[in-house]
């Protein structure tokens, strides 16, 4: 129960941060006009993204580890319930756990398969571009750093919900719900390539 306590704090705190850059995103310009330190403020929080980055890897790796071991618990009992004849236990939730936390300890593998689902050569750093010449271009850059960020925890709560799918007594769509974290999670790390794809569908952007 410790990695889901805190990855609902990670996600309750992201979810400020993500009010915070819609908010600025919204009044960014008169703001930046009338009080150039909005966009020095911006700046500065993106730049603790990869700091924040480390520590969500790093929590990833140690839910990872705790999965894992309670997976090989689960493991352990259901082979003493077998040899019991008891019919409590099930196989289903011991090997859950152990594949989310491989999931969880290759993390970046794990997004990366994701991005390769999606897309054939996902490029999540494809909106880098020279913001020297335009602020606007830094503060979107540093707002797609941010969306990233949410999309990682997004993902690593999806896997996270995959083990109370498996459990008994689990609430009906806890397995959509999931999914669809994880799914919007990917989306999210690749914001720019996705709108990309809307923008070409749609025939956005084109006079």
């Amino acid at each position: 129960m410790i990695p889901n306590k805190v990855t609902k704090r990670l996600c309750a705190t992201l979810y400020d941060a993500f009010v915070l850059f819609i908010l600025g995103f919204l009044f960014a310009k008169s703001a930046y006009a009338a009080a150039p330190d909005a966009g020095t403020m911006m700046q500065n929080f993106a730049q603790t993204i990869p700091q924040f980055m480390h520590l969500v890897t790093a929590l990833a790796y140690v839910m990872g580890m705790y999965l894992i071991f309670k997976g090989v618990l689960g493991l352990k009992q259901f082979g003493e319930a077998r040899t019991m004849m008891s019919s409590q236990h099930d196989l289903k939730g011991p090997l859950v756990m152990m594949g989310v936390g491989a999931a969880l300890l290759y993390l970046p593998s794990s997004v990366q398969v994701g991005l390769n689902t999606f897309w054939t050569n996902p490029n999540p750093y494809g909106y880098l571009k020279d913001a020297s010449l335009d602020p606007w271009v830094a503060i979107i850059q540093d707002g797609y750093m941010i969306i990233q960020l949410i999309g990682t925890i997004a993902f690593i709560r999806g896997l996270m919900m995959l083990t109370h799918a498996s459990g008994h007594g689990a609430q009906p769509g806890t397995f959509g719900k999931a999914m669809a974290y994880m799914i919007s999670g990917i989306l999210c790390i690749n914001l720019y390539e996705f709108l990309t794809v809307v923008e070409n569908t749609l025939s956005l952007g084109q006079t």
